[in-house]
């Protein structure tokens, strides 16, 4: 039944997804780390320092999830999704102040992931995808806690927020060009 519900899409499909999530969270423990060195408050640095570390093992666990082909290595499905998702998370980064840092990661960027992935394990294939399926719910788990620690609510309210969400919205998300991917599985 679980077949019919959740047809499989492919090995090499799958597997471009979960690159693209191993390289999204691992891009987002760099740019928490760099922003670190830019806080005064040393609560401020605890608290990056520890949420950049967390999302790096969450980089990890996707990256332990990819397979080992003789056509293509792991490390070659590790990429950007798309050049406009990239862009996107440029403008993140280059938030300056906390507060911006903040709106930009816990009430646009993080909400989406945890929107994105929670689709995403619902598609998956208990079956075929059990193992993505455990990951993901991990990472979103993880993902409602920061989240909830946070304590901020997506409220739309400032300029930075909604000019992050239109950039956001304008992108295809977190799918990543299956056109340099062909999956003959």
């Amino acid at each position: 039944m679980d077949e019919i519900e959740h047809p499989w899409r492919g090995l090499l499909a799958t597997a471009a997804q979960v690159g693209a999530y191993s390289w999204v969270e691992a891009e987002i423990s760099s740019m928490i780390g760099s922003w670190v060195t830019g806080q005064s408050e040393p609560s401020e640095k605890v608290d990056f320092f520890a949420r950049s570390s967390k999302h790096r093992w969450h980089s990890e666990l996707f990256f332990a999830r990819l397979p080992v082909l003789a056509v293509l290595s792991p490390e070659d499905l590790v990429r950007p999704p798309n050049e406009t998702f990239e862009s996107f998370l440029n403008l993140v980064k280059a938030t300056r102040s906390h507060s911006d840092q903040l709106v930009g990661l816990n009430l646009v960027l993080l909400p989406y992931l945890l929107g994105t992935y929670r689709q995403e394990s619902a598609t998956l294939s208990d079956l075929a995808d059990g193992s993505t399926k455990q990951c993901l719910s991990l990472v979103i788990a993880d993902l409602e806690q920061e989240l909830s620690e946070s304590g901020m609510i997506p409220a739309g309210g400032s300029a930075l927020q909604r000019e992050l969400e239109l950039a956001l919205q304008s992108s295809p998300g977190l799918r990543p060009d299956l056109n340099s991917v062909t999956d003959d599985t």
